[in-house]
C-alpha cells in the first residue's frame, strides 16, 4: 500500500497540533468505542489518517466491585481501542488532565522513521507536562496484528492507563480473512485494589525484600468479581462485581485477540470444552497449531480461533493466575471467569469444568498444574510464522545480559540489574536528545549500548540461571527467538531453533533459565529492553540500545517533541511515588 508522504504527514500534524491547542478547555469525545467489537474500519485505495482524541484523568471506578481511585483515558477502563488497518496513519492528540505528567507507549510497534513517538521519558521524549497537550503521530505500514497502548511515565498504566490497538491486513493479503467469521478482543489483566503510591511506599523499602505487591483480582475485559468479605484494608467500599459476558453463536469460527495488560501476572487462557487454533502471537502470523489452552505473559498477544462446535449451553472462559512465579497471595482468587453464552442456551451461569478437576478421595493439599504452565511460554519449536524467514546470521555482535536482584548498598532496598546495573535515568533528559551531540558520555545508570553499524546482527542472551520467570520486551523491533530453555545457554551447544525460528516482541525468560533472541539493526532510535513486570521496570530491570546514533542525529526530531523538554519537572517531584490521590 502507498505510505502516506513526509510533507503530508506533517501537515495533518500541524492542523492537529493547532485543533489540540483550541480544545485544551473542553472535555474530548473519543472516536474509538470501550470495548464494542464493531465493524472494523473500511478499506480505501488511498491510506488514511486515523484521528483520536484522549483526555487523560484521574477517577474513581470498581471494576470488580471494589471501589479505588483510577487513572482512565476518556473515562473508559480498559481505555479506548484504536482499530485501523494497515497503511494508515495514527494520530493520537492526549490532553493530560492530571496533575502530574504522562507520555504513552505503543507496544508492538516498531516507530521505524518515528522514533521520537515510542513514548519512553528518558528515552525518547520528555513527558508530556500536567495541563497541557501532546500529538503523537506515526504510521502502520510495517505491522499488523493485534497490540496494545500503555502509559510509560511511573507505573502509570497499573492504575488504568491501558487499552487495545488492532491493525488489519488489506484483504488482499491477509491469510486468515477466510478462517474465521467474526473478531472479539479479550483484555485480561491482574488488579489491584490500592492505587500504585501505597504500593510502592512499601515495595521501595527494605521490609519488602524485593516481593512485588501480589494483585488482588484479575479482570476479563475490565470485569469480574470479588468476596467482599476478603477486602483488604477492610475499609474499602465493596459490592458485588460482574463478569463479563460473550455472545456466541453456534457453529461459527471466532478469532479471539488475547491482551495480557497486567502489572505482574501470567495467565493461562482456556475456554472450557473448547479448543484454540493458534495463529498469532504478538503481531506475526503463525502456522496454526491447536492447543487447549494458551499461556500468556504481561505484554505478550495471541490471536487464537475458536469453533463453537460443542452443545449450545453455557461455558467458562478461564484465565488462571501463574502462581507459580508470583509471591504467595494471601486474599487473591486465582481463577478469573467470564461467561460464553451460546445462542439459544439462555442466561444461566455455565457448569462446565476445566482441565483440573480435583480428586475428592485425596488427603492431600492439590495444586492446579495450570498456575505452573501459565508462567512460560507455549513451546517454542511448535511456533512458526506463516511468512518464513531464516535464522538471522553470521552473528555481528553477541550480548549476554544477566538479571539478578540484590540489596542496595546505600538504602537496602532490593533493585534489578542487569549486568551489575540497575538503570536510574532523568525523565526530563532523554538519550535521544543526549545524542543531538556528537560526543557523548552516557551515565552509567542510563545503561546504554551503542549499535553504530547498519544490518549488524545482534544476539541478546538473557540469562536469567538465578532467579524466577521474566517477560521481556524490546522496543523497536520484532526479534527472533533462537533459543530459550532450562539452566545456561552454551553457544554451539545448547538447542536452537534455527529454521524459521519465532518473531515476536514480548518473550518470557525462564525461571532459572535463558532466552536468546536476535534482531538486525536497521531502525535509528533508542529502543528500550525491560522486563515487562511494572514492578520491576521501577526498580531498574531496564537497559537501552542507542542504535545507528549518526543516522537518527540526521532525522531531526520534531520541535514540539524537543519543546516537552522546555517544562521542568513539578515542584517536590519524586520519581516511583506512584499514583497518591488527594484525600
Amino acid at each position: 500500500m502507498t505510505r502516506i508522504g513526509p510533507q503530508f504527514c506533517w501537515l495533518w500534524q500541524s492542523a492537529i497540533c493547532a485543533l489540540a491547542c483550541l480544545l485544551a478547555l473542553h472535555p474530548f469525545s473519543s472516536s474509538t468505542s470501550n470495548f464494542a467489537d464493531a465493524a472494523p474500519p473500511e478499506f480505501t485505495s488511498t491510506p488514511r489518517n486515523r484521528i483520536f482524541f484522549w483526555k487523560v484523568t484521574a477517577s474513581t471506578l470498581a471494576p470488580d466491585g471494589v471501589s479505588r481511585p483510577v487513572l482512565l483515558v476518556n473515562d473508559k477502563y480498559p481505555g479506548p481501542k484504536i482499530e485501523v488497518n494497515r497503511g494508515d496513519y495514527i494520530t493520537v492528540v492526549v490532553q493530560n488532565a492530571l496533575d502530574v505528567p504522562t507520555s504513552f507507549h505503543w507496544h508492538g510497534f516498531t516507530m521505524r522513521d518515528d522514533p521520537w513517538y515510542d513514548g519512553v521519558p528518558g528515552m525518547n521524549q520528555c513527558p508530556i507536562p500536567p495541563g497541557t497537550n501532546f500529538t503523537y503521530t506515526f504510521g502502520t505500514d510495517n505491522i499488523s496484528g493485534t497490540h496494545w497502548w500503555h502509559a510509560h511515565f511511573e507505573n502509570q498504566y497499573i492504575d488504568g492507563l491501558v487499552g487495545a490497538i488492532i491493525i488489519h491486513e488489506p484483504p488482499e493479503t491477509d491469510p486468515f480473512l477466510h478462517a474465521y467469521d467474526e473478531e472479539r478482543t479479550i483484555v485480561i489483566s491482574d488488579w489491584y485494589h490500592q492505587p500504585t503510591g501505597p504500593l510502592l511506599a512499601h515495595y521501595l523499602t527494605p521490609e519488602s525484600l524485593g516481593m512485588e505487591p501480589v494483585p488482588n483480582n484479575g479482570l476479563i475485559n475490565g470485569k469480574h468479581t470479588f468476596n467482599c468479605a476478603n477486602v483488604m484494608p477492610a475499609d474499602l467500599k465493596c459490592e458485588k462485581g460482574e463478569r463479563t459476558i460473550f455472545h456466541f453463536l453456534p457453529n461459527r469460527r471466532y478469532r479471539l485477540r488475547i491482551i495480557n495488560t497486567g502489572a505482574a501476572a501470567p495467565f493461562l487462557f482456556s475456554v472450557d470444552q473448547h479448543q484454540l487454533q493458534v495463529i498469532e502471537a504478538d503481531g506475526t502470523n503463525l502456522n496454526p497449531i491447536l492447543v487447549d489452552s494458551v499461556p500468556i505473559n504481561t505484554g505478550q498477544r495471541y490471536s487464537v480461533i475458536l469453533t463453537t462446535n460443542q452443545e449450545p449451553k453455557n461455558y467458562w472462559m478461564r484465565a488462571e493466575f501463574g502462581l507459580g512465579c508470583l509471591p504467595k497471595p494471601t486474599n487473591l482468587d486465582p481463577v478469573i471467569l467470564a461467561e460464553v453464552r451460546y445462542q439459544g442456551a439462555g442466561a444461566a451461569e455455565p457448569t462446565s469444568v476445566g482441565r483440573f478437576v480435583p480428586d475428592p478421595a485425596s488427603k492431600t493439599p492439590q495444586d492446579n498444574p495450570a498456575f505452573v504452565e501459565a508462567c512460560k511460554d507455549l513451546d517454542l519449536f511448535q511456533l512458526h510464522p506463516l511468512q518464513p524467514v531464516p535464522i538471522l546470521e553470521p552473528i555481528s555482535k553477541s550480548v549476554q545480559v544477566r538479571i539478578s536482584f540484590k540489596a542496595n548498598e546505600n538504602d537496602n532496598i532490593t533493585r534489578g540489574y542487569l549486568n551489575d546495573i540497575t538503570y536510574a535515568a532523568d525523565p526530563w533528559n532523554p538519550t535521544m536528545m543526549q545524542n543531538l551531540k556528537e560526543i557523548v558520555q552516557y551515565d552509567v545508570s542510563q545503561h546504554v549500548m551503542t549499535i553504530d553499524k547498519r544490518d549488524s546482527i545482534v544476539q541478546i542472551i538473557l540469562d536469567n540461571s538465578r532467579g524466577g520467570e521474566h517477560p521481556f520486551h524490546l522496543h523497536g523491533h520484532v526479534f527472533q527467538v533462537v533459543a530459550q530453555g532450562k539452566g545456561l545457554y552454551e553457544e554451539g551447544k545448547s538447542q536452537l531453533s534455527a529454521v524459521n525460528p519465532l518473531r515476536r516482541d514480548t518473550v518470557t525468560v525462564p525461571g532459572r533459565g535463558y532466552t536468546v533472541i536476535r534482531f538486525k539493526a536497521d531502525n535509528p532510535g533508542v529502543w528500550a529492553l525491560h522486563c515487562h513486570i511494572e514492578w520491576h521496570v521501577t526498580t531498574g530491570l531496564v537497559m537501552q540500545f542507542v542504535e545507528l546514533p549518526d543516522e537518527l542525529r540526521a532525522m531531526h526530531i520534531p520541535r514540539q517533541v524537543a519543546q516537552l523538554c522546555d517544562t521542568a519537572p513539578p515542584a517536590g517531584f519524586k520519581a516511583h511515588t506512584g499514583f497518591m490521590p488527594p484525600n
